[in-house]
């Protein structure tokens, strides 16, 4: 058996490889960090949202509603099992934690106090949603956190916008409606 005589130098020169090694590692992982943080945003559609195969059945069984009054007990009834269906829509897991931009419609949920400034809002696929017709499916329904964005907001609330910021499935309820997805927007622009 032969011994091998390690001297002090080449202790120094194995942890100062290590060290270095250690630092690039580290700097090469902030810097993917950092560039995914500032990729440019995936732009996304309504039908992104929707998983593939959804909807899968008719939640009302194919029964007609037309010739139902809106007052009906059995309208009501079935109108909760669709709100049911619809609230509880599935989402598409691999946009979690995305950065994304998606057009849609704001409707305003919560704003600064004192001013007319948007802090927070639904986007929606369509004007109208939320408020003069019944919301549409969770899936399709984004809550937009725009306190900390460079929202410029249009005049004319018709008008739709893109939003751009980190998506989150993240289930939320409002007044006006069930969200699946929030978004915490870093900008805000007229379409």
């Amino acid at each position: 058996m032969s011994s091998k005589n390690i001297h002090l130098s080449e202790i120094k020169c194995d942890r100062l490889w290590v060290t270095h090694a250690l630092t690039a590692a580290l700097l090469i992982s902030m810097l993917a960090v950092h560039a995914a943080a500032h990729a440019s945003p995936r732009a996304v559609g309504w039908h992104d949202l929707v998983p593939i195969g959804w909807p899968d059945k008719d939640p009302l069984d194919g029964q007609d509603v037309s010739s139902l009054d809106d007052e009906d007990p059995e309208a009501q009834r079935l109108y909760q099992i669709l709100r049911d269906y619809l609230d509880n829509a599935p989402v598409v897991e691999e946009l979690d934690g995305q950065a994304v931009q998606i057009p849609g419609y704001i409707v305003p949920v919560r704003f600064e106090a004192g001013t007319r400034r948007i802090q927070e809002f639904l986007l929606v696929p369509f004007y109208g949603a939320c408020i003069h017709v019944p919301p549409p499916a969770s899936n399709q329904i984004v809550l937009v956190d725009a306190s900390d964005s460079k929202a410029k907001f249009p005049a004319n609330p018709a008008d739709p916008v893109i939003v751009a910021g980190t998506l989150r499935i993240d289930r939320s309820e409002s007044e006006l409606a069930v969200s699946s997805y929030h978004l915490t927007a870093s900008h805000v622009i007229a379409y």
